[in-house]
């Protein structure tokens, strides 16, 4: 399966649990719907329901639920980008059917269908403006009305309603009666991430919703919350290691300090991790291909070291692009051309400084 973003992986941690998005969903459905759905029924959907291209949409969530008395599904699509794209109704439409075509198969003498409930649920700094409605997507530009008219009648209609929560102030995330994680989650996403790049406003973010995050660290979970959430806010801004830590030591906890320190230790172990994994499977490719030219033993041998270096900047370069953005050409290329000693100083180096050219830096 195609790794996630670390929005995907930070929605799915928090709001696949029917705990934390059971608040979610009943505050964004239409109060009608939400007051006719079991919430104590809400558990998560089994998974093989899709093909495979659509399993591999990192943030997509299924659940079950019982909406008066009977059987139906909630459909949560998580959207984190710039700007929404115009053919997010096709894609929810596309998996709600391939759901239908799964529970066909799974049950053929079902006379009908459960009803399936779309949750687009979108953060970032643009309000959504892309469409919303399937019949716009089809080109039925120039034809004559009664023309139109007709192929409109019979091709298939559906509209989803995104809940943007670029049109959400921090007042009316907390009075969403989210879970506590949960609204430390949107918060994040909608309010942190978004200003990642500037780093006074990340800090003002962070310190605006620490009062949750206290609150968050002394529950049951809490060192898992803290975990997810450090291990966010070094991928999403651009403060480094150094400054996160102070920000949690003074304004949530000396607690919150040690599981920060723990997440920062394993993110660093596995981008290393990464780039050797990677290296040495190149590195036996080429080392076979250059082995049976130049020498087998000498091949090898030579191809793994290559490779190796070559995983690594990669890994380096994956990590350097989430911090900073795409990088100038020089700095591609001083990472492509840099030895092992200088890749393995710089992985040590890259969630610490605050660009991309400090990195390289003594």
């Amino acid at each position: 399966m195609a790794k996630g973003t670390p929005h995907d992986s930070l929605f799915r941690d928090t709001f696949g649990k029917p705990e934390h998005a059971g608040p979610l969903l009943k505050a964004l459905l239409p109060h009608d719907l939400a007051k006719a759905i079991d919430w104590s029924s809400l558990k998560n959907a089994a998974t093989a329901q899709v093909d495979e291209q659509q399993r591999n949409q990192q943030s997509d969530l299924l659940f079950d639920v019982t909406l008066h008395g009977r059987p139906a599904l909630l459909y949560v699509l998580f959207e984190h980008t710039v700007r929404p794209s115009r053919w997010v109704a096709l894609q929810v439409l596309a998996y709600m059917v391939g759901v239908w075509r799964d529970l066909r198969r799974q049950m053929p003498r079902q006379k009908h269908l459960p009803p399936i409930i779309p949750v687009v649920v979108s953060f970032g700094s643009r309000r959504w403006r892309a469409t919303t409605d399937l019949a716009s997507l089809f080109d039925l530009r120039g034809l004559p009305k009664e023309c139109a008219e007709a192929l409109r009648a019979g091709l298939p209609q559906f509209h989803f309603t995104p809940n943007d929560f670029a049109r959400k102030s921090p007042s009316d995330v907390r009075a969403m009666g989210l879970s506590l994680l949960g609204m430390w989650t949107v918060a994040a996403q909608q309010f942190v991430a978004p200003v990642g790049d500037d780093d006074d406003l990340a800090i003002r973010a962070l310190v605006e919703w620490a009062d949750v995050a206290r609150k968050v660290i002394v529950a049951p979970t809490g060192q898992e919350a803290i975990e997810a959430l450090s291990s966010y806010f070094l991928k999403v801004t651009k403060l480094g290691q150094r400054r996160l830590r102070v920000i949690f030591e003074q304004h949530i906890g000396p607690e919150s300090v040690k599981h920060f320190e723990s997440t920062y230790d394993r993110i660093t172990r596995e981008s290393k991790a990464e780039g050797v994994a990677e290296g040495k499977a190149e590195g036996k490719v080429e080392g076979k291909a250059e082995g049976k030219v130049e020498g087998k033993v000498e091949g090898k041998a030579e191809g793994k070291v290559e490779g190796r270096a070559e995983g690594m900047a990669e890994a380096l370069l994956r990590l350097v692009r989430k911090r900073f953005g795409n990088q100038p050409a020089e700095h591609e290329a001083r990472i492509r051309n840099a030895s092992l000693a200088e890749l393995d100083r710089w992985t040590d180096r890259v969630l610490d400084v605050a660009s991309a050219t400090d990195l390289f830096d003594a």
